[in-house]
């Protein structure tokens, strides 16, 4: 199997994990981030995994700390493993040194990012990766894997591409993380993120985590609504899980960490907050399919963001 020059884009829990698990199997890989102490430690010590049976440390081909960076390594395959609300700045950065053949491959939550990215770069050179493990950075160079509820799924936007998804699903697969390539790709991104959408808004505004606010009677009460109405608006559209998906993605919610999620962290630690359930929220409208629980945790999530800023000023 051919190895391709890999780089990434982000070297949080998604990007390091990726390339950690990438760079042990032997490829070619490239890091990125503009957060210096991430780039510093992993330059000094490599990446260390923690978290799973066996943990690990390896050391990548090279790092840099722009988008720029990339153009010396000259990269066949650019995973793109930040947060959604930070791609159209870099899609700017990346349009200067991106080179015909190159294609993009999004490690992101969310809906639709893929079509933003196609607007600049062109269906053929974009690639939708759903992922289905998650991490914490400990420290500089040392990432925690919380779980991995495999496979990861890829998909491509043009029926040209599909082979080399296939391709870079079985290179993911035999280093580690399980990736099945899927031909519509959107239905897999809807189901991740209506999961998303049942927890991360609701412990946010709590302060709970995912075990705590599956258990209390008031939270789940809200989780379940959140999931109800994000199901009914993903139907709409035609995206349909079988009659059961409601009871599947409950049983799947109950087993959730007791560890809070992104969005819950990104509040306390006063970063940007990742809306990736505001789609539903909007195509909801679209479809004159309501979302009222959604809409109003996020409008008061939105809220407590607005104040933790105005209060770090």
């Amino acid at each position: 199997m051919k190895k391709y020059k890999i780089g990434i884009i982000g070297a949080g829990p998604v990007g390091s994990l990726m390339a950690a698990f990438l760079a042990r199997k032997g490829e070619n890989v490239f890091l990125v981030d503009i957060k210096k102490p991430l780039i510093t430690a992993i330059e000094q010590n490599g990446i260390t995994v923690r978290g799973i049976e066996e943990s690990f440390n390896v050391r990548v081909n090279d790092t840099g700390h722009f988008v720029a960076s990339l153009s010396r390594f000259n990269s066949e395959l650019i995973f793109v493993a930040v947060k959604s609300n930070f791609l159209e700045n870099l899609l700017e950065e990346l349009q200067l040194i991106f080179n015909t053949g190159q294609k993009i491959v999004l490690l992101q939550n969310g809906i639709d990012n893929e079509d933003c990215v196609a607007e600049k770069f062109g269906a053929d050179s974009v690639l939708r990766f759903v992922v289905n493990y998650a991490g914490m950075i400990i420290e500089p160079g040392i990432v925690k894997m919380s779980f991995f509820n495999p496979p990861n799924y890829i998909g491509a936007l043009v029926p040209e591409n599909e082979a080399l998804a296939r391709e870079i699903a079985e290179i993911i697969t035999e280093a580690g993380l399980k990736t099945d390539f899927v031909p519509d790709i959107k239905k897999y991104e809807w189901k991740k993120t209506i999961l998303n959408a049942a927890l991360m808004p609701v412990c946010a505004t709590t302060g709970l985590t995912m075990k705590q606010a599956m258990e209390r009677e008031d939270t789940r009460y809200l989780c379940e609504q959140i999931l109800a109405e994000s199901i009914k608006v993903a139907k709409r559209i035609g995206y349909e899980y079988g009659k059961d998906f409601f009871e599947k993605c409950l049983a799947y919610l109950e087993n959730a960490g007791d560890h809070k999620p992104s969005t819950s962290i990104d509040l306390e630690a006063g970063n940007p907050i990742e809306y990736i359930f505001q789609p539903i929220i909007e195509y909801g409208k679209k479809f004159k399919c309501p979302t009222p629980y959604l809409e109003s945790l996020t409008r008061v999530l939105r809220t407590l963001e607005h104040r933790k800023r105005e209060k770090s000023f």
